[in-house]
């Protein structure tokens, strides 16, 4: 493709309309669906949160702590978000949130799934060593 199909790709893209709140909502249980199906694991669960602000959990199963969240955004790009980004998002000190990027922004739900397995493998070996260090 050229420049300017790209160009106009990009902004059929863009022109497409925003999800309300039953929106986001429904794009995020079908998302959660889709990751449990993508990544089966003993380590990892993916739990859709549906009240308040519509997400999806990662949580590590053998202690059902809460590692990262997921949202669909409104114009059904998807955030991943480090547990604790929040809160060192004030710090100068940006390098990570924990095991993960604070915060990573996907352009849609196929990029995100592309590269969903590969983030959290690393994220979860390096939690598990962290555990194993401090005797959990």
């Amino acid at each position: 493709m050229g420049f300017d199909e790209d160009v106009d790709q990009l902004k059929r893209e863009l022109q497409t309309p925003k999800l309300d709140a039953a929106g986001r909502k429904q794009a995020t249980i079908n998302l959660c669906n889709k990751l449990s199906e993508l990544i089966q694991s003993r380590r990892v669960e993916f739990v859709a949160e549906t009240a308040g602000e519509p997400s999806i959990s990662i949580r590590y199963k053998p202690s059902s702590e809460k590692l990262a969240s997921v949202f669909v955004d409104d114009d059904g790009g998807i955030t991943f978000q480090a547990q604790g980004a929040e809160e060192e998002s004030e710090d100068d000190d940006q390098e990570d949130a924990g095991y993960f990027p604070p915060f990573v922004q996907y352009y849609d739900e196929s990029e995100f799934l592309e590269e969903a397995a590969n983030l959290l493998k690393q994220g979860i070996a390096e939690y598990e060593l962290d555990q194993e260090e401090s005797g959990a």
